[in-house]
């Protein structure tokens, strides 16, 4: 984990605290996975990729739900 994912869980954790939610382990390393996957796709600029992906499957989740009714 770099220095910038450590920095955006602090402010991530600064947000959250504003919220009014507790501060607890599990969600300060969350935040940090999240953040370095961010920064991660960001430098491999894969972010296309991941959101066509995720469009994909927007779509089948929808035709699921629909299918279900």
């Amino acid at each position: 984990m770099g220095i910038e994912s450590l920095l955006a869980s602090v402010v991530m954790l600064i947000q959250s605290a504003s919220v009014g939610e507790a501060f607890t382990a599990k969600n300060i390393y969350q935040g940090a996975v999240i953040v370095d996957r961010v920064i991660t796709k960001t430098e491999q600029g894969t972010w296309g990729a991941s959101a066509h992906e995720e469009g994909y499957q927007i779509v089948k989740d929808a035709i699921r739900k629909a299918g279900q009714r």
